[in-house]
């Protein structure tokens, strides 16, 4: 079966900061609600506050709705944001997000477009909010960003924060199918002022950010103690914490209640009311946390690709996005993924024809994906992704490419 292809929505006229009157009945609502829902409390002296122009604001992105925290923590300065192309796709969205007078752009690509609209918008008055790590991080610690977030900063020539959420990522995991109820804190830091911008170097910049920025859920936690209530809180866990720490069988492992465990070695763990994890059994092996986990994922990944002509390969269905009407992608294909040094690979069918994709290893940055759905190529002329059939090789994909690029820069240099 064919599919028609979707025609991109238009890119969004001049981008206007945010009307006061609905951005601050928006604010007001969102307190109330976050609080009852997920425990959220306002700071309730901030310095941002206090800007009467036009501020940067930059944040880490733990779970989809940071952004709700934001405008309840940083409000009366209102903020416009920074959103992914992908979801101005999806018809009844795109025409919220144009309501909201949000900025449109590419995720990990240099969009002169979004730039543009950025600093028309900071010329105009308005303060924007952008997430730089480009998508919601699956481990609950803040990932790598691209570089160019400070020159960035420096062409909109506006004073830079740092807003930092604690607890989001324990509330609204991306593995995990459901919410819990816990406590949600935002702290926010002044990075730079307007005057420090002309004289900082893009390095020195950086690590300004990172330094804001940086959140470790599990780090944070441990010193809380905050329980997060779900009713079946390992749920889905397995569609990261895909090789099993005891045997080290790979997607065997399984959730159920709070419990996840390999159907090849019977290895088991519990995962408590904090989000930790701890042994069944004496003769059980867990790490600590999902964060431990994955850290010793991406340790045997590392291992792995030492091999010069080290591969990874995986049957899976090729998707076209080609519903206006929803985000979700569609099975046009199927075939074979790879990844190795010289990029991602997809040899099968589209859509009752053969076809051969390849995507080299520089045009990539980092894989959007959805936990045990898909993960997400770069533009172009079709929003286009990859569901593989075995569920947990979707984060194999995601956290393998960055090491793989890794280890071909290592080689590179000697």
């Amino acid at each position: 079966m064919e599919h028609t292809p979707l025609k991109k929505h238009k890119r969004p006229g001049k981008v206007k900061p945010q009307p006061p009157v609905l951005y601050g009945l928006i604010a007001l609502l969102l307190r109330p609600y976050l609080r009852l829902r997920y425990g959220f409390h306002r700071p309730k002296s901030l310095p941002i506050r206090g800007e009467r122009g036009p501020v940067t604001v930059l944040g880490n992105h733990a779970s989809n709705i940071d952004f709700l925290f934001a405008i309840a923590a940083l409000y009366p300065k209102r903020l416009n944001f920074l959103v992914s192309a992908y979801f101005f796709n999806q018809k009844p969205l795109c025409y919220l997000l144009r309501f909201m007078h949000c900025v449109r752009k590419e995720q990990f690509t240099a969009d002169v477009a979004a730039i543009r609209d950025m600093r028309a918008l900071v010329s105009a008055g308005g303060s924007i909010l952008l997430y730089p790590e480009g998508e919601v991080n699956g481990t609950g610690r803040t990932g790598a960003f691209p570089e160019s977030t400070a020159r960035l900063c420096k062409l909109l020539k506006a004073p830079v924060y740092a807003v930092r959420t604690k607890g989001s990522y324990l509330t609204r995991p991306k593995w995990g199918p459901s919410r819990r109820r816990g406590r949600v804190e935002t702290d926010v830091t002044l990075v730079a002022t307007a005057e420090e911008l002309l004289t900082l170097s893009n390095e020195a910049l950086y690590t300004r950010i990172q330094a804001g920025m940086f959140q470790d859920e599990y780090a944070w936690q441990a010193q809380t103690r905050v329980p997060f209530h779900a009713k079946n809180p390992a749920e889905g866990l397995h569609l990261m914490l895909y090789r099993c720490p005891k045997c080290g069988r790979e997607f065997a492992m399984r959730t159920e209640g709070n419990a996840i465990f390999c159907t090849a070695c019977g290895n088991r763990g519990l995962m408590d009311g904090y989000g930790f994890l701890s042994p069944a059994g004496p003769e059980d092996i867990i790490p600590a946390s999902p964060l431990a986990w994955v850290d010793f994922e991406r340790e045997a990944l590392r291992d792995e690709m030492r091999a010069p002509d080290y591969r990874m390969a995986a049957p899976c269905s090729l998707q076209y996005h080609t519903d206006a009407h929803a985000l979700n992608h569609v099975d046009v294909g199927e075939g074979i993924v790879t990844l190795d040094r010289s990029g991602i690979s997809y040899e099968g069918t589209a859509e009752g024809a053969p076809i051969s994709l390849h995507f080299p290893l520089v045009d990539l940055y980092k894989l959007p994906f959805a936990a045990g759905r898909r993960f997400e190529l770069p533009p172009a002329a079709r929003v286009t992704a990859i569901r593989t059939h075995e569920p947990g090789a979707i984060w194999k994909f995601v956290l393998a490419l960055p090491l793989m690029k890794a280890t071909v820069r290592a080689a590179a240099d000697g």
